[in-house]
């Protein structure tokens, strides 16, 4: 679960901090018992505001009087105005989205073409809201849509920004994410036209959880600390408890329980400085406990179980969801499985009824891995086939086009920026060059050879750009295709990996052993294609031994032979760094193995000073680099070069026709 930023559309005018509220709302209700008509309704009017969302002010009963005596008095704005707040707190004060929705259904036909364009435009996004809370995502989108229409109709951008906005969210928790962007790149135009600070940080909020959506956790932070900076000095508990929830979430999904746990406790604790208390506090008690259980801290679970079930609204209604879950993890944690699988087919029904692809996924995933755990293989294997289904066709190939799209829109910022500088540059350039035809008439031709040294010197610097940018861009794609080779080896591994062990635990059963000799076979197979895409003993053993490991392995399924003498250098670079290394001496090394024809090779890493030194050396039949590196078909040697430049390093590659080849990489370590 992801928590929104919500935009209320209600503008209090004054927050009444000096005043003695009860007094307030005493001299108030003393008001209202003595006038009538409008006076009256004024009255009440400014009373529903001052108990504003707070249930122990008696906000229901207040509110609900407003609505009918404005009603009762034809005042149909107003009426609607009311009903908007109301809908907004049930949503997202008490978590009651089906009571919200059934407000809707009651009074919008009553306002329907009779209240003004805003009116009616805040109760569908409001309307909207309880869709999306309750799991109708098709309705919820269809309810924005209204609220848009209506908006742009009555020139209202503010509205019509927050109802793109909120599209774009559904939009996200659906797996639509480039149709998510695109709505969130609308919003944020209108919000920064009428510069609306505090909506632009729920725009860096929705940014943040799109980015985490397709693993770009680096971009989520960046997003985020950039978004936590702003409604910081702006003093907004609401957004800062939304930012740290989806940290924690974030935190989750990378198996990093330390992290997860603290910005949870932060959340939670600025939540309760929020008005919005009773919406948060179960969320954050289900959070912290399915944290605990992560953690095996079944004392500190309990405590937060016990305070969730303290309250019958924490454990029901929009909130059954997370007790349910926070329940079957327990079980599971306690080894009852038979109770675990009940709780998780419930769960997995609440999921469902959400709609929300990377919930059911996860309640997929825990019934395989329950079931497993009984031994129940045959269900096992069946939950697994719909999670594996689910991550391939949603979060693989929707990944993929999101990168596109993601990629496609920065290019073209880009390309704007670029032609609205070139433009200020041309009228630049244009009133530059009617002074420079004033001197040229007077002075002859002297500036004309100040003007040619000028180009000359833009000309070379705009290649030294266009030179930067293409390295940029080499560089980039690099890193979105280790990004990418990652993420394909992680969803080998965990998806079709899981199922063919299954599958070998199955042939053993049945006893059938040459079934199993292939599916054993084919599990190796796979693995070694995942070690290939990404390899998992950089993490394991370190950047040494792993280097060492593909250099044994190449010797021993190859003529070649290799010796080595390779220094320790673990912990000296970075993780990004040290997978930059592997990958330069992988691609030396399968050049030698397909081109070279070589009998004997050696490989040499050293520590010098401040610098590792690295040298690849066979006595193949070299070839001619300066030919080599113009040609199409060498963009391994090309990549090797844009390594080394991410890397900060010197690389050198003397080679000719018949007597070898040399590849020295000289690293800088600080």
């Amino acid at each position: 679960m992801k928590l929104r930023i919500l935009i209320l559309f209600f503008i209090p005018c004054v927050l009444y901090a000096q005043e003695d509220t009860s007094a307030k709302i005493q001299a108030l209700k003393s008001k209202i018992s003595v006038t009538e008509n409008g006076e009256k309704l004024k009255w009440m009017d400014s009373l529903a505001y001052t108990v504003l969302f707070k249930t122990e002010l008696g906000f229901d009963s207040i509110v609900n009087q407003t609505i009918a005596y404005a009603i009762e008095l034809d005042s149909l704005n107003l009426a609607a105005e009311h009903v908007t707040n109301y809908i907004n707190y049930k949503n997202n004060f008490l978590g009651k989205s089906s009571e919200g929705e059934a407000l809707f259904k009651k009074y919008y036909p009553l306002f329907k073409g009779k209240i003004k364009g805003k009116y009616e435009a805040n109760l569908f996004i409001d309307g909207g809201d309880s869709q999306d809370f309750s799991g109708n995502k098709d309705k919820a989108i269809e309810f924005y849509d209204k609220a848009i229409a209506i908006g742009e109709e009555n020139n209202l951008e503010r509205t019509v920004a927050i109802a793109t906005f909120y599209k774009g969210y559904v939009l996200s928790d659906t797996g639509d994410f480039a149709g998510a962007s695109e709505n969130f790149q609308k919003a944020s135009k209108i919000f920064t036209k009428l510069k609306d600070t505090m909506r632009m940080v729920g725009i860096k909020n929705s940014l943040s959880i799109l980015y985490s959506q397709n693993a770009f956790y680096e971009e989520a932070k960046k997003e985020r600390d950039e978004g936590i900076a702003l409604a910081k000095l702006t003093n907004k508990n609401n957004i800062l408890v939304s930012f740290y929830y989806n940290a924690a979430t974030d935190a989750k999904k990378q198996g990093n329980l330390e992290d997860l746990i603290k910005y949870l406790h932060i959340g939670y604790e600025t939540s309760m400085k929020s008005d919005r208390i009773p919406f948060y506090e179960p969320i954050f008690f289900s959070g912290l406990a399915n944290a605990y259980i992560k953690t095996d801290s079944l004392e500190k679970a309990n405590y937060y179980l016990n305070e969730l079930e303290k309250k019958e609204d924490y454990i029901s209604g929009s909130n059954e969801e997370n007790y349910i879950e926070v329940q079957k993890n327990m079980a599971f944690a306690k080894k009852e499985y038979s109770e675990a699988i009940r709780l998780g087919l419930q769960h997995l029904t609440l999921e469902e009824e959400s709609h929300s692809w990377e919930d059911i996924k996860n309640a997929e995933a825990f019934l395989a891995k329950t079931y497993e755990t009984t031994r129940n293989t045959n269900e096992a294997y069946a939950h697994y086939k719909i999670a594996s289904r689910i991550t391939d066709s949603i979060n693989g190939i929707r990944n993929v086009k999101a990168l596109t799209y993601y990629q496609t829109l920065y290019e073209t910022e880009k390309r704007d920026s670029r032609i609205q500088s070139q433009q200020s540059s041309i009228t630049l350039l244009n009133a530059k060059n009617r002074l420079k035809n004033q001197w040229l008439i007077f002075g002859g031709l002297g500036l004309l050879s100040v003007f040619g040294v000028v180009l000359l010197f833009r000309s070379r610097n705009n290649a030294k750009e266009r030179q930067k940018r293409q390295e940029q861009f080499s560089q980039e794609l690099i890193k979105t295709q280790e990004e990418e080779r990652t993420r394909v080896a992680r969803e080998l591994h965990d998806s079709v990996g899981q199922k063919l062990m299954l599958l070998t635990k199955k042939t053993k059963t049945f006893g059938d052993d040459s079934m199993g000799l292939l599916a054993t076979d084919t599990l190796e197979e796979l693995r070694s294609i995942s070690r290939g895409l990404y390899p998992a003993n950089l993490e394991q053993l370190g950047i040494t031994k792993a280097i060492e490991s593909m250099i044994n392995e190449v010797d021993a399924n190859t003529n070649i032979f290799f010796t080595n003498e390779i220094e320790n250098i673990d912990n000296i670079l970075s993780k990004e760094s040290s997978l930059h290394l592997y990958r330069i001496i992988q691609e030396a090394i399968n050049n030698m193995v397909k081109h070279a024809e070589a009998k004997a090779a050696s490989v040499t890493i050293e520590r010098k000073d401040a610098r590792i030194e690295a040298l690849i050396t066979d006595n193949g039949k070299g070839f001619q680099f300066s030919e080599k590196i113009k040609t199409t078909n060498s963009l391994g040697m090309k990549t090797l070069l844009e390594r080394a430049k991410i890397l900060h390093s010197k690389l050198d590659i003397i080679s000719e026709p018949n007597k070898g080849t040399k590849i020295s990489l000289s690293i800088p370590t600080v």
